[in-house]
C-alpha cells in the first residue's frame, strides 16, 4: 500500500483553488491546534470549496478521474462525517456509486451504529475525508467500517500534509492506500505564489515543514 499524490500539474491546481478561495489561513500569532493535537501555523478551511462552484466542480472532476481505475474495485463511497460527506457524496454521484457516511460517534446499537446507509456484508468502499496530518484518524475510521463488515482499503483526501514522520508507513501497515489531491509542498508554493503572507509568516511555515513535530511541541501542541 501507499500514498498517491497526483502529478505535480494537478496537485498545483487544486491547492492554488484552495489559496486563491482564501481557504488556507496562516496564523499571525496564536498557533492553529488540531483535533489530532497537533500545532500547525496553517489551518485549511476545505469547506470554503462547497459554496465556490467551478472551484468545487475543478477539484471534484480531478477526484472522480484518478479514481476512474479503482471503479471496478469499489461497490461504494463512504465519506467522514462532517467535511467528507459533501465531498464524497459529488465523487460517489461521478463515479455512479451508492454514497454513505460515517458518524464521528455511535448512534444507536450494533457493529453498524456509526455507518449511515445500507452496504452488503463485505462491500469495497473509498473512505473519502478531507485532510489527513498524521493518519490516525483514517486508521480509526478504517477500523470502524471494518467492524461494520466493509471492506476498506483505499483513503481519499483533498489535502496530505505528507510531513509527519511515520503516516505513510502507519497507513501501509493498516492496508490503506491514501490518494491525496494535493500536499503540503504544492500548498506551500502556491502561497508564495498567490498569497499576500508576510515575510515573517513565510519564515515560520519553513520552520513548520522542516519539521513539524519539534514545531508543534514548540508552540503547545502533541509531540510525534
Amino acid at each position: 500500500m501507499q500514498t498517491t499524490i497526483l502529478s505535480a500539474a494537478t496537485s498545483a491546481v487544486v491547492a492554488e483553488a484552495l489559496t486563491d478561495l482564501g481557504a488556507v489561513r496562516v496564523a499571525g500569532g496564536q498557533p492553529f491546534i488540531y483535533t489530532s493535537g497537533w500545532a500547525s501555523p496553517v489551518y485549511v478551511d476545505t469547506r470554503l470549496l462547497m459554496s465556490d462552484v467551478d472551484a468545487r466542480t475543478r477539484v471534484m472532476d480531478i477526484a472522480a478521474r484518478h479514481l476512474q481505475a479503482r471503479v471496478a474495485e469499489l461497490d461504494a463511497v463512504v465519506g467522514a462525517e462532517s467535511t467528507g460527506i459533501a465531498f464524497g457524496a459529488w465523487i460517489a454521484e461521478r463515479l455512479g456509486l451508492p454514497f454513505l457516511y460515517l458518524r464521528k460517534k455511535p448512534m444507536g446499537w450494533g457493529s453498524a451504529a456509526r455507518l449511515e446507509g445500507r452496504l452488503p456484508e463485505g462491500a469495497r468502499a473509498l473512505f473519502v475525508d478531507d485532510v489527513t496530518t498524521d493518519g490516525r484518524s483514517k486508521i480509526a475510521a478504517a477500523a470502524a467500517l471494518r467492524q461494520s463488515g466493509t471492506r476498506i482499503a483505499d483513503v481519499l483526501v483533498i489535502l496530505d500534509y505528507g510531513i509527519y514522520p511515520g503516516s505513510a508507513e502507519r497507513l501501509a501497515e493498516q492496508g490503506l492506500t491514501l490518494h491525496a489531491l494535493t500536499g503540503w509542498p504544492a500548498l506551500s508554493a502556491a502561497l508564495r505564489t498567490r498569497a499576500a503572507v508576510a515575510p515573517e509568516a513565510l519564515a515560520n511555515l519553513d520552520a513548520f515543514t522542516a519539521d513539524p513535530v519539534a514545531w508543534s511541541v514548540a508552540n503547545g501542541g502533541v509531540g510525534a
